[in-house]
């Protein structure tokens, strides 16, 4: 039993320590330091400005690539624009009925309104013959097929044509609309030209 009891003894003992050091008032020294101590202070919540340079580095990332699609679309629209005529010309030339007489001449004079647009009336508004035809495929740098040929330097001046040849220069001229390339001339100078001409 004693056994038992000394356990028991000692938890006692201890508890009565314990009871003492805290009835017991600190030293002045140790007083001092503890009045020297203050709470624990939380850090400052992170602020979200200024952001990190990865940051930055993603806004720059997403103005340029904003900046580049507006860019891409202006230019595309410039070329839509610009290539405007060309859809017209072809839509016109695809309306013109190959089985009348006169489908030789239509084609003709949308081939020579898109040249006159493009080159200026004084560089090819007077070319008739073989010399509009080498203009054509100068422009172009593409060959007039043979049955092209025929329907512009033969069937335009009878004022016939036949159905084959009429399609072959339809063809073409479809072809050379799409594939002309524009004038190397500036666009005043041409402008100045046609001014003075008249």
């Amino acid at each position: 039993m004693e056994r038992l009891a000394l356990p028991t003894k000692s938890f006692q003992r201890r508890g009565n320590y314990a009871e003492k050091a805290a009835t017991t008032a600190p030293s002045p020294e140790a007083q001092e330091l503890l009045a020297q101590l203050y709470d624990i202070q939380e850090p400052a919540p992170v602020s979200w400005w200024p952001p990190a340079p990865g940051w930055w580095l993603l806004a720059l990332l997403i103005m340029l690539s904003l900046l580049g699609i507006a860019l891409w679309i202006r230019h595309q629209h410039k070329q839509t624009k610009r290539n405007r005529y060309k859809v017209k010309a072809v839509n016109l030339l695809n309306t013109v009925d190959i089985s009348r007489p006169e489908a030789t001449g239509e084609i003709n004079e949308i081939l020579k309104r898109v040249a006159v647009t493009t080159y200026g009336r004084t560089r090819c508004g007077n070319l008739t013959g073989s010399a509009w035809l080498s203009f054509l495929e100068q422009s172009a740098s593409l060959k007039c097929p043979d049955e092209a040929r025929t329907a512009l330097l033969e069937q335009l001046y009878r004022g016939t044509s036949k159905q084959e040849s009429s399609q072959a220069f339809q063809q073409y001229a479809i072809q050379w609309v799409l594939q002309h390339q524009l004038s190397m001339q500036e666009p005043e100078k041409q402008v100045s030209e046609e001014h003075a001409g008249v």
